[in-house]
């Protein structure tokens, strides 16, 4: 038999229909990444190991294509290929086939030994690859004629798929933040704990936000000639990354930048946006209503136990406590009034939950009217690129 047509009938429905699931769910990931909507699937939030996956440079080429993209066009080849006759389109078929398993062994190995993290989508994608290869490998087995085409279409694809592996390597990394223009973003309507008090006040988002400089915890002087805002939480690595480059860059322009500092946990039993299946945070909600209630109790300590909680995040609880009352004193500490602390902390929640509607990543800073940098720039020259491009701070000597 020579015909492609030939396949056996139940084979080559089974071989359609896996095809057409593996291909719908290829392109459903390629629009959900090039929309930058992955981290709002369920699993998949700020943090978590599908977060990791689909957000690591493993998951595109050369930067910018998704490796779905492939995958998408390989099913749909095969899918045509069940009507087309000819030897190099059976061919053919069995090489894609033997890139199917191939990948899904490279993949999933990727995720176990090197990111270290699980991606349910892309293992379901890999699971259908799987199937669909063996089933393939199937019927060109029971036509017979296997064994020399197995031998040279599957080394090809394991060349193919190792040649994959490198580019991906030496690939550049994905863009791991972006600058949002949130003009128009409808704000919370209820009494808004950030703007009560006394003092400076800055506002962003077309006056619909707005801080209390001297009432919220910040770093630097109240005065500065610019204020942002920084949404995070302590238990977040791209926001402790931004937490140093946010220090080395008030150290180069002293007096400049103010930052009003604000955490939110990404974790459900104090913030209920939170996709299901985020890991990872443990304690996130007991240390951001700490370190709120150190700033109520003590502005001056709380310079110094902002940077400890980033440092120590992952230490019990009860040593973050430890440090508090150390630093600040049980009497004041007692003193604090905790409807203070959950105010604040549940408006900052609810700020979260509006401006993850464009990207749930973190950490989220509020730099310019209605811009906000979402997520981690890749180092600190990149910050501040954005620094300069939209508050005029340059380094030193330049003119402003």
């Amino acid at each position: 038999m020579t015909k492609s047509m030939e396949i056996k009938p139940s084979l080559r429905w089974i071989i359609a229909v896996l095809a057409i699931a593996a291909a719908a769910m290829s392109l459903w990931l390629t629009i959900e990444k090039w929309s930058g909507r992955i981290n709002t699937l369920a699993g998949c939030g700020t943090g978590s190991g599908c977060a990791n996956v689909l957000g690591s440079k493993w998951s595109v080429v050369f930067g910018v294509i998704p490796v779905s993209v492939f995958s998408f066009f390989l099913y749909l080849a095969v899918l045509v290929s069940l009507w087309v006759r000819g030897e190099n389109v059976r061919w053919c078929r069995m090489l894609v086939a033997w890139m199917f398993l191939a990948a899904a062994v490279w993949f999933t190995g990727l995720q176990l030994f090197v990111l270290d993290a699980i991606c349910p989508y892309c293992m379901t994608m890999h699971g259908l690859g799987v199937a669909l290869g063996l089933f393939i490998l199937c019927a060109e087995h029971k036509r017979g004629q296997m064994v020399l085409r197995s031998l040279s279409s599957l080394t090809i694809a394991v060349a193919m798929v190792a040649a994959l592996a490198v580019v991906q390597h030496f690939g550049p990394e994905p863009p791991t933040h972006r600058v949002d223009d949130l003009s128009g973003l409808a704000t919370s309507e209820s009494n808004d704990v950030h703007a009560l008090g006394v003092g400076r006040v800055v506002s962003f988002l077309e006056g619909e936000k707005s801080y209390r400089v001297e009432e919220l915890p910040h770093l630097g002087d109240v005065d500065a000639s610019y204020v942002i805002v920084k949404y995070f939480d302590y238990t977040c690595e791209a926001c402790r990354d931004m937490h140093d480059h946010l220090g080395e860059i008030m150290i180069k322009h002293p007096g400049k930048l103010a930052v009003i500092v604000l955490p939110v946990p990404l974790n459900r039993k104090c913030n209920p946006s939170m996709p299901p299946g985020v890991k990872g945070h443990a304690n996130a909600c007991e240390l951001a209503a700490l370190a709120l209630r150190v700033w109520r109790a003590d502005p001056a300590s709380f310079a110094d136990f902002h940077p400890w909680l980033f440092e120590y995040h992952d230490q019990p609880i009860q040593v973050a406590e430890a440090m508090a009352y150390s630093l600040v004193g049980e009497d004041k500490m007692s003193a604090v009034d905790e409807s203070w602390v959950t105010a604040q902390l549940r408006q900052s929640v609810e700020d979260y939950k509006i401006f993850a509607k464009h990207t749930p990543v973190m950490p989220k800073i509020l730099i310019k009217e209605s811009l906000m940098i979402q997520g981690k720039t890749k180092d600190l020259k990149a910050f501040e690129l954005i620094l300069e491009k939209h508050l005029g701070i340059k380094e030193s000597g330049a003119a402003r």
